[in-house]
């Protein structure tokens, strides 16, 4: 048996038993054995914690960022209003600077183009004061109020600033004439009355229209009807002049499309010319009729297909 001390107190073990240090127990001395590792399931709990905690930062963080962007937001709109507020405030400042300074009043009216109505005349129509506002000037209507005057197709307004208004005027002018009651109502290319006068301008009277002269006021057109040889009569005058034709043309009776009857009065002549087709055919023979004719009165035969002359 050996013996062992310890601390005073003596334990005693059989030889036969192998000695083991570290199954043997000692009082009073601590071995410095390791702890065990905490148990798996504390490690979850703190797991679990802490993906809460991560959480809730995430939360926090989220909020903060909705509330950060709802601010801006806000603070855009208020800086837009304020744009659009102090752009306003500009322009009525302009506006009230346009609209109110004496620098803008109209100091001259001119006219340009005004040849059949006096330059005065246009501005007692046009209804523009002097010492008026420029800005005050309403185009739409002094355009309108202007052509009222028949001999008036068309009139631009502009503005020169600081104080002028321009008017420029594009007139008509009489081609046709239409007689009525001893008088001659003057028609433009387009077929508007213009005035009634007793001179002739040397113009070519027309015949035959269906218009009612009773009911025609200056300014009108004619109907339709008559209108629709207003192409034919065009072709017809650009194809005398075109042709060196010297005689007068004294009328035109339109009363049928499809025979034209051109009167030269002072060459005793009278014209069938048909319709308008192989019209420069057609002024070829009434200038050799001119010539050849000449001493002679008598109709120009020209509706069918054979040329002739048959004298009166």
């Amino acid at each position: 048996m050996q013996k062992l001390m310890k601390g005073g107190i003596v334990l005693a073990k059989k030889k036969s038993q192998k000695y083991n240090i570290d199954d043997e127990i000692i009082i009073g001395y601590n071995t410095g054995a390791k702890t065990d590792n905490p148990p798996k399931k504390n490690k979850k709990k703190n797991q679990n914690n802490n993906k809460m905690s991560n959480g809730n930062s995430n939360k926090y963080v989220k909020n903060n960022n909705k509330k950060k962007s709802k601010w801006n937001k806000i603070k855009k709109v208020i800086f837009t209003i304020f744009k659009i507020f102090l752009i306003l405030a500009v322009l009525a400042g302009i506006f009230v600077f346009l609209f109110i300074s004496p620098v803008f009043n109209i100091t001259e009216i001119k006219v340009e183009n005004a040849s059949k109505i006096s330059e005065n005349t246009y501005i007692s129509l046009s209804e523009i004061q002097i010492g008026e506002n420029i800005f005050k000037v309403n185009k739409p209507r002094v355009r309108s109020l202007i052509k009222y005057e028949p001999y008036v197709e068309e009139v631009e307004v502009k503005r020169n600033f600081p104080g002028t208004i321009l008017l420029i005027v594009t007139e008509r002018s009489p081609k046709y004439l239409i007689e009525k009651d001893g008088m001659y109502i003057y028609i433009d290319k387009n077929g508007y009355a213009l005035e009634t006068k007793t001179e002739t301008l040397g113009l070519p009277i027309l015949k035959g229209v269906m218009t009612d002269l009773r009911t025609l006021t200056m300014g009108d057109r004619l109907y339709d009807y008559d209108l629709s040889k207003f192409n034919d009569l065009i072709k017809i005058i650009d194809g005398i002049n075109n042709n060196n034709i010297e005689e007068k043309l004294t009328s035109i009776d339109i009363s049928d499309d499809d025979n034209y009857i051109l009167d030269f009065e002072e060459e005793h002549k009278k014209i069938c010319l048909g319709d308008t087709s192989n019209l420069s055919t057609k002024m070829l023979w009434i200038k050799y009729f001119m010539d050849e004719k000449r001493e002679d009165s008598g109709i120009i035969h020209l509706e069918a297909k054979d040329v002739y002359f048959t004298p009166n």
